[in-house]
């Protein structure tokens, strides 16, 4: 069983006003929210690693949503990281509307299949549109948060 999605979120994580409009900014604000509560080695090899990744496959799944991941050797462990653009940004996702929910997915190399889980399982509950304006509408990082723990106890 791998950890529950809202214990792997953490507040300094979280940035519900994101200002950066273009795909390479926002990544690289990701990895820097993700470094508040991981301890990346390298964060410019981590924001080059998932560039090469964007560049293979837009990780902007539609709906509104992204979620840029990669298995990487900058990590020990499995991290995420969000931020929220209410009004978007263009993200080359596959329905080319823009992008307002961004999921930054890390692991570690030696563990593809937690990273599959997370990922698998974070898909899903996006899937779900009042999950979604839940997200949208949240006042705090917490509400976040505590968004996730109550979809995990469905």
């Amino acid at each position: 069983m791998t950890a529950k999605l809202c214990e792997m979120l953490k507040p300094e994580s979280i940035e519900l006003d994101l200002s950066e409009r273009k795909k390479p900014e926002i990544i690289r604000e990701l990895v820097r929210l993700v470094s508040l509560s991981a301890d990346i080695a390298d964060p410019e090899a981590l924001i080059e690693a998932l560039m090469e990744r964007e560049s293979i496959s837009s990780t902007g799944i539609g709906n509104g949503i992204a979620i840029p991941h990669c298995l990487t050797q900058q990590v020990g462990s499995t991290h995420i990281a969000f931020a929220r653009k209410p009004d978007g940004a263009k993200f080359d996702s596959v329905d080319n509307q823009p992008v307002a929910l961004f999921f930054l997915l890390v692991g570690p190399e030696d563990n593809p299949n937690m990273h599959l889980q997370v990922l698998s399982r974070l898909a899903r509950y996006l899937h779900d549109s009042i999950f979604c304006d839940l997200l949208l509408t949240a006042g705090s990082p917490e509400e976040v948060i505590q968004a996730f723990r109550t979809k995990e106890l469905v």
